[in-house]
């Protein structure tokens, strides 16, 4: 039986302005909290503590089809590994925003995986590659028994069966094999980024966001603009250049799609760009060394994550305590082309070729050869 379609449909990047706001989860800033919780030797120390190993919350994130097909595997905290973070867009808690302009947003219930990104590293674990996997991405959506069925927006497989049907989706996508699965949750975003001071990132081009509008006593720059109703309203907007953002603009900055000339795709690079500053700016700062922000900041991203039964927290950051953000490369699924697919709507179609090679140096280990022949991400600059 095909699966019912997911609660909402997506549109073409240019029809955003004429959709219906959304709230997104945003995980990039965990995507790579694995390097927050291991960079510097003191972090090595630190981890150990209980303090922090209760601080992450756990779940069966794998399932049964796939933790059967690993036993009696233990589980693993040497390279290679491969993690997969996932931003869940779910309404509940922190995340029901009532300050959403017309109500839409924070009424929506359930839950969906708005931003998708694969952490490779490899057996020398002395390095990360951050693959991002656009949401809408064309893909065989895996059953309930764990065997590839109908395509579908990958975004699909979480709203359907949350973790374990997304991380059997891209096993057999990738025909590698997902170690540990981590749900990020979006509302930690604004007190990481005002922990460390607000970090500062390069915009290409002035944009405004149609979606997010402020009242006129924001201390943001707003741009004139009308809502899908036709009333008048002012929507937050990114100047061109160098600009610092706090936890709130930065909330803004990596969840706009709408207005920026690429859509989805452009959201994908200015979230490796913010997750590449915020880990920069910890580690140059005082973070580290200063043993009261660095319990605040570790316990905040901590209690962000949410984390396989199996997955050995501990032992993974004392593994990985050696990396830091210049050790991160940044890539994102080859896309061959996009298409409007009838009952599933706008969708991103992967380069066959393109992606067999991707996960074929991925599940080999031999990403640094594949980087070498490829250009990666530049996450200096955003859209």
């Amino acid at each position: 039986m095909t699966e019912p379609a997911p609660a909402r449909a997506e549109k073409r990047p240019y029809e955003a302005a004429h959709s219906r706001p959304r709230r997104r989860r945003w995980l990039a800033v965990v995507a790579g909290l694995l390097v927050v919780t291991s960079v510097g030797t003191v972090l090595g120390l630190r981890v150990l503590d209980a303090r922090y190993e209760g601080a992450v919350q756990r779940q069966d994130l794998l399932g049964p089809v796939v933790r059967a097909s690993r036993e009696p595997d233990p589980p693993r905290a040497t390279g290679p590994l491969t993690f997969l973070v996932i931003g869940s867009d779910s309404r509940a808690g922190d995340n029901a925003n009532p300050e959403t302009p017309d109500g839409n947003v924070a009424a929506i219930g359930g839950q969906r995986s708005d931003t998708i990104m694969l952490i490779h590293v490899p057996k020398s674990t002395d390095r990360a590659y951050v693959i991002s996997i656009p949401r809408d991405t064309y893909l065989p959506i895996a059953d309930k028994n764990g065997n590839p069925a109908d395509r579908n927006k990958i975004n699909a497989a979480y709203a359907w069966g949350g973790a374990p049907r997304l991380v059997q989706t891209l096993n057999n996508y990738t025909g590698g094999r997902i170690d540990y699965p981590i749900v990020v949750d979006f509302s930690a975003i604004r007190q990481l980024t005002d922990l460390v001071g607000g970090v500062d990132v390069v915009v290409d081009r002035t944009s405004y966001d149609p979606y997010r509008f402020l009242p006129a006593s924001s201390r943001y720059p707003v741009t004139p603009c009308r809502d899908t109703h036709g009333r008048r309203q002012r929507c937050v907007t990114f100047k061109a250049g160098q600009l610092h953002l706090d936890g709130q603009l930065a909330e803004y900055y990596v969840r706009q799609r709408g207005g920026l000339p690429s859509g989805d795709f452009d959201r994908v690079k200015r979230q490796q760009q913010y997750l590449r500053a915020l880990l920069t700016k910890i580690t140059v700062g005082d973070m580290l060394a200063n043993p009261v922000k660095f319990d605040k900041l570790f316990r905040t991203a901590l209690g962000a994550l949410t984390v396989d039964n199996t997955m050995p927290v501990r032992s993974l950051a004392f593994t990985l305590k050696g990396l830091r953000p210049a050790d991160l490369t940044f890539l994102t699924l080859p896309i061959r082309d996009t298409a409007t697919i009838p009952g599933v709507g706008w969708v991103a179609r992967p380069d066959p070729a393109a992606a067999r090679e991707l996960f074929a140096a991925m599940k080999a280990d031999t990403l640094d050869q594949y980087v070498a022949r490829h250009p990666v991400n530049d996450v200096s600059h955003g859209a």
